[in-house]
């Protein structure tokens, strides 16, 4: 209010005058000056509930006097920057490593990654930007990138277009790697196929000139395999929709981190295609028990060919196929430890894979998978006469032999699974074992470790 009153004191002289502005205007000045201040005290109440203090306490403060008189804080000097002189000292250079620089001595193959024409027309080229990455096809390379670059010297608008980053398979947008594809996927081969521990493998490329931490490997091994889990999660996939699975667990030591020194048993469950393209896929797990089952085959509604491991015989949906293999070995056993009543049981078994093998030969010729089923079916024929005397042969055996004898528990093995044995008589799909199954883990037990 005290200041539209300055402004009308000010104004009074020239209100007679016809250049001066209309009477509304006395209000509209009021409006604008007390506006603000109206504003300014709301921020300033808005600021004290969001950041001042709650506490409505008032402690008068006059300059140059304190809160506590004689108990003022003494000036403080500010100290002067001492600057101390550190004497030279060694320092151990770090060693090379594949991540920072890849040696001259490698042999270089040059590839130019230009840009599209259309998106080039009218540009000139300017330079290449370039980048370097290991190889390996019969031995170590290195791979020299040339990314073109152009430009328009009359229309710099246009800027600098440059060829697009070679794809790498960590599918990162810039591309930047040392490492090719070929190296990574030789790592991976040598570990898992050949054996080859990380850190062996990094002393032999250091041998052959490129310098290569185990951790970089194992980060290169790493990545490989999260890059295969979108290939694996569709294997399995193809798996379930397949009509006939062969399934096994096959168990494997594993270092127990509980106790140190000690190991325990793991397994891995396989799932095989029984037929069409030969697939299979692996699942690691601690335990044999019912709930891996129902996880890997609970939603399958086709056929199982498996052992007479009890949690299979469990599972609602898909019907089960017993092993022959498996129930061969058991008289095979009996034999070797002198029961020589088990050569008759062993010899009809034999007739047996006889006239699958009879069968599959003469389906060779043609080379189909239609050809091998009719073969299979012609010859079954002679198959069932032979599994009813064989399944004669075990009750006898059964009846006539002590019950803790080999020959007995081979017998009784055998009629606990009748049903399942004979189902591949029934369906020539259906193989006469699980062998198919067993055999990647026991010709190469070293990819379930190393898996592991």
């Amino acid at each position: 209010m005290r200041l539209v009153t300055k402004i009308e004191r000010r104004c009074r002289p020239f209100s007679n005058h016809s250049f001066f502005f209309p009477p509304f205007f006395n209000s509209f000045t009021v409006y604008s000056v007390e506006e603000p201040e109206k504003l300014t005290n709301e921020l300033s109440w808005l600021k004290r509930q969001v950041f001042g203090s709650k506490n409505e306490k008032f402690l008068p403060e006059t300059e140059g006097t304190s809160l506590l008189p004689g108990l003022e804080a003494p000036e403080t000097e500010v100290p002067e920057i001492i600057v101390q002189k550190v004497s030279e000292h060694e320092r151990k250079v770090r060693e090379k490593n594949g991540w920072e620089e890849i040696p001259e001595g490698l042999p270089r193959e040059e590839r130019i990654l230009d840009v599209p024409e259309e998106k080039r027309e009218g540009m000139e080229l300017i330079g290449y930007e370039e980048s370097e990455r290991v190889a390996y096809r019969s031995g170590l390379y290195v791979i020299h990138f040339k990314r073109s670059k152009y430009a328009d010297k009359r229309d710099p608008n246009r800027g600098v277009v440059t060829a697009s980053a070679p794809g790498d398979y960590f599918d990162s947008p810039s591309g930047k790697t040392k490492f090719d594809i070929s190296f990574a996927s030789k790592v991976v081969s040598d570990k898992v196929e050949n054996a080859l521990p990380l850190d062996r493998q990094a002393k032999i490329y250091e041998r052959e000139g490129f310098p290569v931490s185990p951790s970089t490997l194992g980060h290169l091994f790493k990545n490989c395999a999260s890059a295969l889990v979108v290939l694996y999660t569709r294997m399995i996939e193809l798996i379930m929709k397949c009509e006939i699975l062969h399934v096994d667990e096959t168990y494997l030591k594993l270092n127990s981190q509980e106790k140190r020194g000690k190991c325990k048993k793991a397994y891995f469950w396989c799932r095989m295609t029984g037929i069409g393209p030969p697939m299979i896929a692996f699942h690691f797990s601690n335990s044999r028990s019912q709930e891996v089952a129902n996880e890997l085959l609970g939603d399958y509604f086709g056929t199982i060919i498996r052992d007479s491991y009890v949690g299979y015989e469990k599972l609602e949906h898909c019907t089960n196929a017993a092993c022959w293999a498996h129930a061969r070995r058991r008289f095979f056993l009996a034999f070797q430890n002198g029961y020589r009543v088990a050569e008759e049981p062993l010899t009809m078994i034999r007739d047996l894979y006889k006239i699958e093998s009879a069968a599959k030969k003469n389906a060779e010729e043609k080379g189909t998978e239609t050809a091998l089923f009719q073969a299979r079916k012609k010859g079954r024929r002679d198959s069932e006469k032979i599994v009813k005397d064989f399944f004669g042969l075990c009750r006898d055996l059964r009846e006539s032999q002590i019950p803790s004898s080999p020959v007995a528990e081979a017998a009784t093995y055998a009629l606990n699974i009748e049903k399942e044995l004979k189902e591949f008589l029934e369906n020539p799909k259906l193989n006469i074992d699980n062998n198919p199954a067993l055999s990647p883990a026991f010709e190469n037990p070293q990819l379930l470790r190393d898996c592991a």
